[in-house]
């Protein structure tokens, strides 16, 4: 089993541990709250569709602590990219826009609403690499 010990605090006054290992299998996952100040120690296993379920759940907690409050820029953001997913377009009714949606494989199905607008912008920069891919490479003097 991979363990990975998570430390939790709160407000700065207690802190728990989260101890999350995963199964040989890779079938579930053990989230362990360890014993604390007379606590007994909680034990639950938890499956792939558990798993995606707390990841939504969170995220939802997630949006609602931040409603209201201007959403930090994307430019100089860290990420992972996705290289393996399955994704899917589709018109969105309330905003004439289009939603886009793939498969993440860590937090499970994704879906963003693209306004015309920023679809137009899409659309642009997919064909602005389009024609870069489609240029022959320009010879870039001699290699050492």
């Amino acid at each position: 089993m991979q363990t990975t010990p998570v430390w939790l605090g709160v407000g700065g006054f207690m802190s728990s541990k989260l101890d999350l290992s995963l199964s040989a299998d890779h079938t579930e996952v053990h989230l362990k709250v360890l014993e604390q100040e007379g606590q007994p120690a909680v034990d639950v296993a938890l499956s792939v569709e558990d798993i995606t379920r707390l990841i939504q759940v969170l995220g939802q907690c997630r949006e609602t602590m931040l409603e209201g409050k201007e959403l930090p820029p994307i430019e100089g953001a860290t990420f992972t990219p996705v290289t393996r997913t399955k994704w899917a377009l589709q018109p969105e009714a309330s905003t004439d826009g289009s939603v886009l949606a793939f498969q993440h494989p860590a937090f499970g199905p994704v879906g963003l609403v693209l306004p015309p607008a920023d679809a137009d912008r899409l659309m642009h920069g997919l064909h602005m690499h389009q024609q870069m891919r489609q240029q022959p490479a320009k010879p870039r003097g001699r290699l050492n």
